[in-house]
């Protein structure tokens, strides 16, 4: 088998287990080298999880307790190796105006851009997998993770930068995770209803755009739901077990919507849309024989 090299690039310890974890799972469990980078330390976030133990927080930082939830996820999916940026967490601000100096959203560009050029230079991967140009969600560090990743991937390619003396590397595909594009909250709303529950999709579907464009690759991966779940678990401080990430019964999912969807960001090699693989029209032998 050709192994390929996927790099996953995202924001917090979490955003792992809750974007693309059971594609990445499945990638792993196929052979291939699949390698996290995770740009901040989460120190910002909030104890989102009511049955969580806060009085752990009085002896252990939040960073340091979402650090080992990370390394937990990280086993569970099972990723070849892991990179974690160090970026402070800029938290959660409506107004960007509003996040603090020195965190990972006010960084400058070319300097979280440059760490993150040295990881794709070293591993070399095929196939980058980042977030939205508006992070999927408004969250500073999301939509930071984008523009970091894109301007990461040019530093890595150009030959000039040579900050970090490793030879240039460029990808032949970039994707953005598309966690919740409608089709797939019409689905899940459509699974609730049908297994005689109220739906907890309605209103956020009402908000919705009917003429949302459909995913550009959707990867089968319902056999992986279960290590999905199990790593979103694993984030004891952020997930609640009895909450909305586990709303749908998992057998009606994978009935309704057994993929993970993506929108392609870029690509170097010739492939037809929708996808069914991230690794579409690649042949990573052939790529990297052209770029040696």
């Amino acid at each position: 088998m050709t192994v390929a090299r996927l790099l996953f690039v995202h924001a917090h310890p979490d955003d792992e287990a809750s974007k693309g974890a059971a594609t990445a799972a499945r990638y792993v469990d196929e052979g291939h080298r699949v390698v996290l980078v995770t740009c901040t330390d989460g120190a910002a976030g909030e104890v989102l999880n009511p049955r969580f133990d806060t009085g752990l927080l009085d002896a252990v930082p939040l960073a340091r307790v979402r650090a080992d939830e990370l390394a937990a996820s990280v086993r569970t999916i099972g990723f070849t190796a892991t990179h974690q940026l160090g970026f402070p967490d800029s938290g959660w601000h409506e107004d960007p105006a509003d996040v603090p100096a020195g965190t990972f959203a006010r960084t400058p560009l070319d300097v979280a851009a440059g760490a993150l050029a040295a990881v794709v230079r070293a591993e070399r991967p095929h196939v980058v997998v980042t977030y939205p140009e508006d992070g999927g969600y408004p969250h500073p560090d999301h939509i930071m993770t984008h523009l970091v990743t894109m301007r990461g991937l040019e530093l890595a390619a150009d030959p000039a930068h040579a900050a970090d003396g490793a030879a240039p590397w460029r990808v032949a595909k970039v994707y953005a995770c598309s966690a919740f594009p409608r089709e797939r909250i019409v689905a899940l709303h459509e699974a609730q209803l049908g297994a005689g529950l109220e739906s907890t999709h309605a209103e956020w579907l009402a908000s919705r755009r009917e003429d949302e464009p459909p995913p550009d690759a959707r990867v089968r991966c319902d056999a992986w739901f279960a290590r999905r779940d199990a790593a979103l678990r694993a984030h004891v401080s952020q997930v609640d077990p009895e909450g909305d990430w586990f709303d749908v019964p998992v057998d009606a999912e994978i009935a309704a919507y057994p993929w993970e969807p993506y929108q392609l960001l870029a690509s170097e090699v010739v492939t037809r849309l929708p996808e069914e693989d991230l690794l579409a029209g690649l042949d990573p032998v052939a790529w990297d024989a052209a770029s040696d």
